[in-house]
C-alpha cells in the first residue's frame, strides 16, 4: 500500500477561547490554506475534533510549507491561538478521499493521530516523522527555533516586518510604512527578521531533499 503525508494540528489551550469565534477562525484558516494550496493538498485540511484538523498532501515540501504559511497566518492576525502540529509519513490502506479527510484508515493516520494526541511537557510544537530520523529531527527543531524568533512579533506589526523579509532596503520600506530608516533597521535587528528568512530557506531546502 502507498505511503503518503499525513498532516494533523490542535488548536493548544482551545477552551480558553470563545467557541464560537474559536470555530469561525479556524474555518476561515483551513479553508483559505485548502485555496492556497490546492495543487499540492491531496485530501483537504478538514476540521475532525472542534479544534483539530486533518489533511493529506502531496510532498514533504509541501507540508513544510502548509505549516509555515499557517504560522504566518497567525502572526498576520488571522488565527488567535497556536496550534500544534504532526507531520507524518506513513501508509493508508483506503482509496484517498479527495473531497473532505474523512472515511480513510491505515497506520499512517492513526500514527499521526498519537503522535498528535502526546502532549508531554517540553514536547515540540512541530512534530515530523519521517523514515529518515535524523532529517525529521533536523526540521522540527528548525521549526521550533524559527517560529520562537517571532515571539515579539505583533500582528499589528504584520505588513511592516514581511515588507522587511521581502527587501533589504530599509529605506523603502521605512517610506512605504510612514516611518524612518533607522526605525526599520532597529526592528529588523532587534526582531530578527533576517535571522527568520534565513532559517525559513533552510527549512525548505531541507524539505525537499525527500523524493516525493
Amino acid at each position: 500500500m502507498p505511503n503518503y503525508y499525513v498532516v494533523m494540528a490542535d488548536v493548544i489551550a482551545s477552551r480558553s477561547r470563545d467557541p464560537r469565534q474559536l470555530m469561525g477562525e479556524f474555518k476561515h484558516l483551513t479553508g483559505t490554506a485548502n485555496t492556497v494550496f490546492s495543487e499540492g493538498i491531496l485530501s483537504p485540511l478538514t476540521i475532525t475534533l472542534g479544534d483539530e484538523f486533518q489533511g493529506v498532501v502531496s510532498t514533504l515540501l509541501d507540508a513544510t510549507k502548509l505549516l509555515v504559511w499557517l504560522e504566518e497566518a497567525r502572526l498576520k492576525g488571522m488565527f488567535g491561538s497556536r496550534l500544534r502540529y504532526v507531520v507524518h509519513y506513513g501508509e493508508i490502506t483506503t482509496p484517498i478521499n479527495h473531497q473532505l479527510a474523512y472515511g480513510m484508515l491505515g497506520p499512517g493516520l492513526a500514527e499521526a493521530r498519537e503522535a498528535l494526541s502526546d502532549k508531554r511537557r517540553k514536547q515540540s510544537r512541530f512534530r515530523i516523522e519521517l523514515p529518515d530520523r535524523r532529517l525529521a529531527l533536523q526540521l522540527s527543531q528548525l521549526l521550533d527555533v524559527m517560529f520562537a524568533l517571532t515571539r515579539d512579533w505583533k500582528c499589528e506589526d504584520a505588513g511592516l516586518l514581511f515588507d522587511m523579509m521581502l527587501s533589504q532596503n530599509n529605506e523603502a520600506v521605512a517610506v512605504a510604512h510612514g516611518k524612518n530608516r533607522s526605525q526599520v533597521w532597529k526592528r529588523r535587528r532587534n526582531l530578527y527578521v533576517d535571522e527568520y528568512v534565513s532559517l525559513k530557506t533552510v527549512v525548505l531546502e531541507l524539505s525537499q531533499e525527500v523524493a516525493r
